[in-house]
């Protein structure tokens, strides 16, 4: 059950919370110039920060039907359905966006923290190495990717101390890997 554990923490230092967290981001991350005053994303936003998903979903979907391509709605589209555990539906929306605009980091992000959190370390590796060759300009993609390293690293450590319990060194690896995210 440590697999569990593990991956509940990566998933957590992958920057797995709340809707606020990304969504606060979203707005000026895609250079979106609406005046504030009219801007859907913006109240998008403040209902996901609220915790008012359904009105924002709401509220997005009826934006998006008059303007299809607004990024900044189609993106928190894809949080909403990620902090509601609507997890297929999140994916979807995010791996759409890594298609139509490989350049934005974030889609790519918040796909890794989904399969992350799935266990799928591997292809949430890709997915940031991807975000970087696209969009190299992105502190949090490292920082995910670092923690991808950790994760898998703990991981190695570990299969390897089941082998050799006996060896303190790896001990001593697996406790310093596991103090980083105290």
């Amino acid at each position: 059950m440590r697999l569990a554990k593990l991956l509940v923490t990566s998933a957590l230092s992958l920057g797995l919370f709340s809707a606020a967290a990304y969504a606060q981001d979203a707005v000026p991350l895609f250079g979106d110039s609406t005046p504030e005053i009219i801007n859907p994303a913006r109240s998008v936003n403040q209902l996901i920060s609220r915790g008012k998903y359904k009105d924002a979903l709401e509220l997005a979907d009826k934006e998006l039907a008059t303007n299809p391509q607004n990024l900044n709605l189609r993106f928190l589209r894809g949080v909403i359905f990620a902090d509601t555990n609507r997890t297929e539906e999140a994916k979807t929306v995010f791996e759409q966006l890594t298609r139509e605009y490989p350049e934005v980091a974030e889609p790519y992000n918040n796909l890794a923290v989904i399969y992350a959190g799935e266990g799928n370390l591997g292809y949430a590796q890709k997915l940031l190495e991807r975000a970087i060759q696209n969009s190299a300009m992105n502190a949090t993609t490292y920082q995910n990717l670092g923690d991808i390293y950790q994760a898998k690293a703990l991981q190695m450590f570990e299969k390897s101390s089941r082998l050799n319990p006996k060896n303190a060194t790896l001990k001593k690896k697996i406790k310093a890997l596991k103090e980083i995210d105290e």
